[in-house]
């Protein structure tokens, strides 16, 4: 299926009758997919990236003192900590950066003015792109953690903990999405620049827990990490992965609707500010500049 195939799909819908939001979504979805396998030396070197970070940190697992991550309540096991962080890493892309780099990849092909012109709404063309960069994340869960395993790490791999992960997975990608929204927003209206992205991207590399427990942050700056979506799906996930506890955990169901909350109160506020850059952009004649 080729970009004009979609663009006449979407084109085409409100003519036959028949063509779903779904099917609109997974045809986004499958464009977005087969633009990318186009680029095989990119994934290659993206997954190979990957399964070197998990090689690095099961190597400073054997000079990471046990005892920080113990006072984190993750056991004792640096490897297990890290190897969490690194398998849900391309998730938090998929919630901060993915509606950015959508609008600056349709800008570059010249089809974002093409398909927002039609009936379809961009919020179609958005959830269908979200929906490969969740499903792309995925396929990178399911080679690290397993490597992981072999590895060494010692998580528990269960039908209770595989379908918590999971429930927290959409939670971590829902809860940031708002985050993404509003990165989406500073491209349609500074193209080249990203204020947003680029510094959550940055600070939750940092302060969320990714690749060291927040307890080693001194007070001061732990505040910064409580205000981030992800330090609670990293906790959320990696309590629940190290120690084989499912939702029903006090713990877990904390940061779940902690999770929950963060949704709840920024969606209203990223849609409205994207719909009235979204419009003014419209109004202009600028979506399609980049």
């Amino acid at each position: 299926m080729s970009i004009d195939d979609v663009l006449e799909t979407f084109k085409e819908a409100p003519v036959k009758g028949n063509v779903s939001s779904i099917s609109k979504i997974i045809a986004a979805m499958l464009r977005r997919a087969k633009i990318r396998l186009n680029y095989k030396t990119w994934m290659i070197f993206d997954f190979a990236n990957t399964l070197f970070m998990v090689f690095t940190y099961f190597l400073l697992s054997f000079i990471i003192m046990p005892q920080d991550i113990a006072k984190a309540g993750y056991g004792y096991s640096y490897f297990d900590f890290a190897l969490v962080g690194i398998a849900i890493s391309h998730f938090i892309t998929a919630g901060l950066r993915s509606l950015a780099m959508t609008i600056r990849l349709e800008q570059f092909y010249g089809t974002l003015e093409s398909v927002l012109s039609t009936p379809t709404d961009f919020v179609v063309l958005f959830m269908g792109d979200l929906l490969y960069y969740f499903l792309y994340s995925l396929v990178f869960l399911v080679i690290i953690i397993p490597t992981g395993i072999i590895m060494g790490s010692r998580i528990v791999i269960n039908a209770g903990t595989i379908l918590t992960m999971l429930v927290l997975l959409v939670l971590l990608v829902i809860a940031n999405l708002p985050i993404g929204i509003l990165s989406a927003a500073m491209v349609l209206k500074f193209k080249q620049g990203d204020p947003i992205g680029w510094a959550l991207t940055w600070v939750n590399q940092l302060f969320g827990g990714t690749f060291f427990p927040i307890t080693l942050l001194p007070g001061y700056l732990r505040i910064i990490s409580l205000g981030l979506p992800l330090t609670y799906s990293l906790d959320a996930i990696r309590y629940s992965l190290i120690w084989g506890v499912t939702l029903l955990n006090s713990r877990v169901l904390y940061d779940s609707l902690i999770l929950i909350i963060y949704a709840l109160i920024g969606y209203p506020i990223a849609i409205k500010v994207f719909r009235v850059i979204y419009n003014n952009a419209r109004r202009e004649g600028k979506i399609g500049i980049y």
